[in-house]
C-alpha cells in the first residue's frame, strides 16, 4: 500500500503566508531603507556621477546632433524659400506678373494663351532656382517632395491646362477666359507660396 499524505495541513499554509507578509513588510520598511541608504551613501554618489556623467554625455551628443539637423533644416528649407532680396529682380517679377495679368483681362484667346504658356515658363524658372533639375517642367514637378511645397497639386494642375492650351487649336472651343483665370490663379497660389511674386 502506498504512503500518502490523506489530509491537509491548514497550519503549514497560514505559516508560509505569514511569512510571505511578514518578510513583504521587513523589505518594504522604511527604516530599512533608510539604513541601507545611509551605510551605502560612498557607493550612491559614485554611481549618481557616474549616471549624471552620462546624462551630460548624452545631453550633448543630442545638442550636436540637433545642431547638424538644425543646419540641414535651414539648408534646404533656405534654398526653397527664394526671398526677393534684389529689389530690382522682384520688380522683374512683378512685371511679367501685370503682363499675365493684362493678358487675363483682354478678350484674345491669343493673349490668354500667352498668359499661360508664360505663368507656366515662369513656374519652370522658380523650381529651376529652388534647384530641381531635368530637362521638363513635369521632370522638375516629379522630384518635389509634398512636404516641401505645399502648393504642389496646383501646380500640376495648372501644368496639365498649359499643355492642353500648347497643343490646341485657338478656334477650340476648350479655351474660354472662365479657365484661363482659374489657371492662372492656380499658378498664383504656387508663387505666392515661395514668395515669388
Amino acid at each position: 500500500m502506498d504512503n500518502y499524505v490523506d489530509f491537509l495541513n491548514i497550519e503549514q499554509i497560514y505559516y508560509w503566508i505569514y511569512l510571505l507578509i511578514s518578510n513583504i513588510f521587513y523589505y518594504l520598511n522604511p527604516v530599512r531603507w533608510t539604513r541601507i541608504y545611509y551605510d551605502n551613501w560612498p557607493l550612491i554618489m559614485l554611481y549618481s556621477l557616474i549616471f549624471s556623467a552620462i546624462l551630460l554625455a548624452g545631453i550633448i551628443y543630442i545638442y550636436n546632433k540637433m545642431k547638424v539637423v538644425k543646419e540641414r533644416y535651414s539648408e534646404v528649407f533656405n534654398t526653397v524659400m527664394i526671398p526677393s532680396s534684389d529689389s530690382e529682380m522682384g520688380v522683374l517679377k512683378n512685371e511679367r506678373w501685370e503682363k499675365i495679368i493684362r493678358h487675363v483681362n483682354s478678350e484674345s484667346p491669343l493673349e490668354w494663351r500667352s498668359a499661360i504658356l508664360d505663368a507656366d515658363v515662369i513656374l519652370e524658372e522658380m523650381l529651376t532656382k529652388i534647384g530641381y533639375a531635368g530637362e521638363t517642367l513635369g521632370e522638375k514637378l516629379r522630384q518635389v517632395e509634398r512636404s516641401d511645397f505645399l502648393t504642389i497639386d496646383s501646380a500640376w494642375e495648372a501644368h496639365k491646362i498649359r499643355n492642353k492650351v500648347a497643343h490646341e487649336d485657338l478656334d477650340s472651343i476648350f479655351l474660354n477666359q472662365r479657365l484661363v483665370k482659374k489657371t492662372i490663379s492656380l499658378y498664383q497660389k504656387v508663387f505666392e507660396e515661395f514668395q515669388y511674386i
